[in-house]
């Protein structure tokens, strides 16, 4: 078996921790023909405490040598080599996003046999694979006793509820509720079954064997639907699942004469409990697999098989988080409803792009809805409807089927060209963020990936994937767009696609600033890889770098220059790939300077969910705030009109590949402002083709200085759809010298051909 296999596989054994680790040092000293392996953990590189270890010299006092050598990898957060007298050490940190775990030391006997690059490369994965394994049972060992919290009951309803919420993901959802990142509590108190301890003990037995089934199956079909990157998530929940502390509890809750559901209850619990009164915030934040974990198993124990096996679920949810997402496509959810977030929170994004209809920011939605409900998730309205009457469920039966109709009208035009009614063509291409986006992009006919967004590979798992890895991820977007246009995003990090825990410190409100290419001017050996492995997948064709959150020239400048000193060290393979850069403009600091940063860069791509965020301060996850009418404020429309004429005024090309350019009518009006590539979802493709198909953009263009001079964002709105509508123009905005914008701004910009 690989090695990286066999450290994925080891979170399943039962063996106690410290074997774990001891196992996984033999199977690493084995698998790189080394004499001795040793793993020191710690809280810094000062910390650091020799934990597992194997070989001849392990123990003896070659640990001083490999315990400086692991000191100096740590603080380097790099690779490390020494001669010593006994041999080669070479050293790799173990470093997770949330914090620095410790190192890993391997030593050579053989002088004459040095490491080869590809083991250097190898024992970087090696390294990173340990992640998932220590950061598990590190959370594990600190959380401490178990004890029994008292817990209340609350009443039900059998009537039918409809709650608002936000239309964060388009399509229609009918199933049967199941709970992720919580279970009802007045249904664990409302059952008062008891079979005695012998028949309760062999019911919680079969729910753990259920429950491990079920990861098991979650976890391949992640890494074949989603990618390798992505069945990472669920190794903590395997691990924790077997260990000794938690089963202990609840057996003694079965000897107490406990049921089975009751048992597991006051463990969990008592666990999440415990963990989140720790200090240290990464283990607080861990206590979301434990609440996971327990969902899975009281829904064995309450015998409701829509927790993983039936098809026909929709998951009620506080958040709809990425890594949320990305476990339920891998489930085979219908539908997710959430408590909270916007309609472009990274999330809701993720949603879109994988089919799953979503509703988001709907009050209250954990304590009104029970596991084993029906509900209808109307991703389309905003709209969750809970224990649907018999007519209410009809309409909807009805109104999907009617939907499905209307997609397959769709598909009709994937392989047509995207032009308006009267032949005015224009790229349109797909943001991506999974392999499985990749796939429906190049079905639905997209011209490329005009924003691969990569920092999903990165929410997946505890560690920052190696190089190698993400060479390998990179990769497969060549694959499917040999000869067309892909353009890679510089990771950005934020508070919504990663964890608050992250030890990099990534500001959690998007109105912190400490985030994206800031983050990573303190961290630029996680640029050197990504862009290196940008290169690397493009093996000698053609690469466009992204980069984001741009909001000045030095910014700008530094970063490239990061980028080319990368590349420039990362051998001839990667220097075969000339960069294409691009600014993002998501702040109005990027707006004001446009003509500067379009001599600096090769094109612009503009996204207007951060624009949109920035300009009109509203945080897009909070429900409160974030509004698909946003898309029509007066103030957006025109900072575009000025970004498109400052790029073509320098004679470079600009999209926009914010959520807002999948609406027909907003997206016939980015044309008409002159923008010449739009990046949408790729499963809207094929809807925006027809809709533009049937749209004339001349009558819109030659009045597009009428709609900029409107001042109220619901007459905008209006306007454009009823123009999509019948063509009707039934704006005539009045001139008003105090608050139109100036006729340079409103000048006819020319369209820049496509490369």
């Amino acid at each position: 078996m690989d090695i990286l296999d066999y450290l994925a596989r080891l979170v399943t054994a039962e063996d106690p921790p410290q074997q774990m680790l001891r196992s996984a040092t033999q199977a690493i000293a084995l698998d790189l023909s080394a004499s001795s392996c040793r793993l020191f953990l710690g809280t810094g590189a000062e910390a650091l405490t020799l934990t597992a270890s194997f070989g001849d010299d392990a123990g003896s006092d070659a640990d001083g040598d490999a315990a400086a050598l692991a000191r100096e990898a740590l603080a380097g957060a790099a690779l490390a080599r020494a001669d010593t007298r006994a041999g080669t050490l070479l050293a790799a940190p173990v470093i997770s996003r949330a914090r620095r775990l410790g190192a890993l030391v391997v030593e050579r006997a053989d002088r004459e046999r040095p490491f080869l690059e590809e083991e250097l490369d190898r024992f970087s994965d090696i390294a990173s694979q340990l992640v998932d394994l220590i950061g598990g049972l590190d959370f594990i060992e600190r959380v401490g006793g178990l004890a029994r919290v008292t817990r209340s009951a609350a009443g039900s309803s059998s009537e039918e509820l409809s709650l608002e919420g936000t239309a964060a993901a388009p399509g229609i959802a009918i199933g049967v509720a199941t709970f992720r990142h919580a279970f009802p509590s007045e249904l664990v108190r409302r059952d008062a079954r008891y079979a005695g301890e012998a028949r309760e003990r062999e019911l919680f037995r079969d729910a753990v064997q259920k429950t491990q089934n079920d990861l098991l199956r979650m976890q391949s079909a992640a890494a074949s639907e989603l990618g390798e990157e992505h069945a990472l998530i669920f190794g903590a929940h395997l691990l924790l699942l077997h260990d000794g502390m938690l089963l202990g509890a609840i057996e003694r809750g079965l000897k107490q004469g406990l049921s089975a559901i009751l048992a597991a209850d006051v463990a969990f619990e008592e666990i999440t409990t415990r963990l989140r009164a720790v200090a240290d915030p990464y283990l607080q934040e861990r206590s979301e697999d434990i609440e996971d974990l327990r969902s899975r198993v009281l829904g064995h124990l309450f015998e409701l098989e829509t927790v993983v096996s039936q098809p026909s679920h929709v998951v009620v949810s506080p958040r709809t988080s990425p890594s949320v997402i990305m476990e339920l496509k891998a489930r085979g959810a219908q539908g997710v409803a959430s408590e909270h977030g916007g309609t472009t929170s990274h999330g809701a994004l993720l949603a879109r792009a994988l089919g799953v209809p979503a509703v988001t920011g709907v009050p209250e939605l954990m304590q009104l809805v029970l596991a084993g409900d029906a509900v209808i998730v109307d991703g389309s309205e905003g709209r969750v409807i809970v224990r649907p009457r018999p007519a209410t469920l009809a309409e909807y039966v009805t109104r999907a089927e009617a939907e499905e109709q209307t997609r397959t009208e769709f598909s009709k035009f994937r392989n047509q060209p995207a032009q308006t009614a009267d032949g005015v063509r224009f790229q349109l291409q797909a943001n991506v963020a999974l392999g499985v986006d990749l796939d429906v992009a190049r079905d639905n006919g997209s011209d490329g990936v005009g924003l691969y967004r990569t920092e999903f590979a990165f929410i997946a798992r505890e560690a920052i994937p190696s190089r190698d890895e993400q060479v390998r991820i990179y990769a497969k977007a060549y694959e499917a767009f040999p000869e067309s246009s892909i353009a890679f995003r510089i990771l950005d990090l934020a508070g919504d696609k990663f964890l608050a825990s992250s030890g990099l410190g990534v500001a959690r409100s998007a109105f912190h600033g400490y985030r994206s290419i800031r983050v990573l001017f303190d961290y630029p050996h996680i640029l050197r890889d990504q862009v290196q492995a940008f290169a690397l997948a493009a093996s000698g064709r053609p690469l466009r770098i992204l980069i984001p959150m741009v909001s000045s020239l030095e910014e700008l400048r530094h970063v490239k220059e990061l980028v080319l000193s990368a590349l420039a060290h990362a051998g001839a393979a990667a220097a075969a790939s000339i960069p294409s850069f691009g600014a993002m403009i998501e702040v109005p600091a990027a707006v004001e300077i446009a003509s500067d940063l379009a001599e600096e860069v090769d094109f612009f791509s503009i996204g207007t969910n951060d624009l949109i965020q920035y300009t009109l301060v509203v945080d897009r996850e909070d429900s409160r705030l974030s509004s698909p009418h946003h898309a029509f404020h007066p103030a957006i429309l025109r900072m575009i009109r000025r970004v498109v004429r400052a790029a073509h005024d320098a004679g470079k090309r600009v999209g926009v590949c914010g959520e807002m350019a999948a609406r027909p009518e907003v997206a016939l009006a980015l044309l008409a402002l002159g923008v010449d590539a739009l990046s949408v979802a790729p499963r809207a493709i094929p809807e925006l083709k027809q809709k533009l198909s049937k749209a004339a953009l001349a009558p819109l263009l030659a009045s597009v200085d009428d709609l900029l001079r409107l001042g109220v964002t619901e007459d905008i709105e209006q306007s454009l759809r009823r123009y999509l509508l019948d063509g009707s123009l039934p704006f005539k905005a009045p001139l008003d010298p105090r608050g139109a914008p100036s006729p340079d701004a409103l000048a006819p910009v020319p369209r820049i051909p496509a490369e």
